[in-house]
């Protein structure tokens, strides 16, 4: 959809107020005498090297049963969930508006200059998609999303096997509501952010049960994505980085999303020499 004229200045305020926001942080921990985090640098991306993964869970009841080994390609994922100000300037760029406004569910509503840094929300599967192809990538698969949360041994949560408090903004938090990418220590073993709370994240794997299951499910087949990870709504205590949801590509809600592309063998043998 064609973006209106009148909300392209909108963007010039965005991007006055995320350089500001910046600043003043940068600013107070340097007059507080604490270390300061990295600076974080929306659409950076992390290499995560191929490997094998044990995906899923033996639990029977769970829509992740039955656990089962995947071979997972070397890729690239983004390190953190794309962000309003992200696809606000993609929307310029591209005068895309978003499938939800004649759903009278905008994204844009939410995109305000005080949330530049907060990640994009009511965006459907193909809003998602569509940005990822702007920028020469793609939406992660379900196998690449688990790989990169869970890491080369399998974790629980991104930080290991055991929940911990405030580690992640999951319901435990009492916000309810994302906040600016990297604010948590929601940090995989690669090093990919915010991989359990902060937002749902669109995949581009079609829903249906994994080989093994013998339930029978009404959705499988070309009708639902699988949806990875959880909202500030939801309990991350009672979750785990290998359960799995699905919802239909119209749907619009508090999911967002990462892109991802493939990894060149130029990428793999670069990464190799680097570790020597």
């Amino acid at each position: 959809m064609l973006l209106k004229k009148g909300f392209v200045a909108f963007i010039v305020l965005i991007v006055v107020c995320c350089l500001t926001a910046c600043g003043k942080k940068k600013e107070e921990a340097a007059g507080s005498g604490e270390t300061a985090k990295p600076a974080v640098v929306m659409g950076e991306m992390i290499l995560i090297p191929g490997g094998e993964l044990n995906m899923g869970t033996d639990n029977k009841e769970s829509a992740a049963f039955p656990q089962h080994k995947v071979k997972v390609p070397a890729f690239w994922i983004d390190k953190y969930e794309v962000t309003n100000f992200q696809f606000l300037d993609f929307s310029v760029k591209e005068r895309y508006a978003g499938e939800g406004v004649k759903e009278g569910k905008d994204w844009r509503t939410l995109a305000t200059p005080d949330k530049a840094m907060v990640p994009v929300q009511y965006i459907t599967f193909g809003d998602a998609e569509a940005y990822c192809k702007s920028v020469g990538r793609r939406l992660p698969t379900e196998e690449e999303w688990e790989f990169a949360a869970r890491g080369p041994d399998g974790r629980a949560y991104p930080w290991g096997n055991d929940w911990v408090d405030n580690r992640s903004n999951t319901a435990e938090t009492g916000l309810l509501k994302p906040v600016d990418i990297g604010t948590y220590d929601d940090v995989s073993e690669f090093g990919v952010h915010d991989m359990l709370g902060n937002v749902r994240e669109w995949t581009s794997t079609w829903y249906s049960p994994y080989p093994g299951n013998p339930k029978k499910d009404s959705f499988s087949g070309k009708q639902r994505r699988v949806i990875r990870g959880l909202s500030p709504n939801h309990k991350g205590k009672m979750a785990h980085l290998w359960d799995r949801d699905a919802l239909p590509p119209a749907y619009l809600g508090d999911i967002g999303f990462r892109c991802a592309k493939d990894a060149t063998p130029e990428d793999i043998a670069k990464a190799s020499q680097t570790k020597k």
